[in-house]
């Protein structure tokens, strides 16, 4: 065995023994000062939550002013007709071959030579 190898070996063991060492308990100042920082936090994102709620309640606001219908009444949210793409204005089945149309003779004949 080459001496780096075993040197490369011992500190392997060394770092192993270091990752699994344990650390103290914290003091009772660190553990104070913990609750406090997890109060901050926690009273810091009550107050984004509620400045999100407000946000989201001034778009709601805005859009039901300028699209002049609220989602509680109205017409339902249905679009008008002359605003619809064409092919949802059609029947179903409104193409293809009918009784009163049938299908023409070139979609079933030979290719063109």
């Amino acid at each position: 065995m080459n001496s780096a190898d075993f040197f490369v070996m011992l500190m392997l063991a060394l770092g192993i023994a270091h990752a699994h060492a344990k650390l103290p308990p914290p003091s009772p100042e660190e553990q104070a000062a913990m609750e406090q920082r997890k109060a901050a936090q926690q009273a810091q994102l009550e107050k984004e939550k509620k400045q999100l709620e407000a946000a989201q309640d001034r778009v709601v606001q805005h859009y039901r002013k300028t699209k002049g219908k609220s989602a509680d009444g109205g017409d339902g949210g249905k679009v008008k007709e002359e605003n619809m793409p064409k092919t949802t204005k059609e029947l179903p089945g409104g193409v293809g071959p009918k009784p009163t149309q049938p299908q023409s003779g070139e979609a079933h004949s030979a290719p063109a030579k």
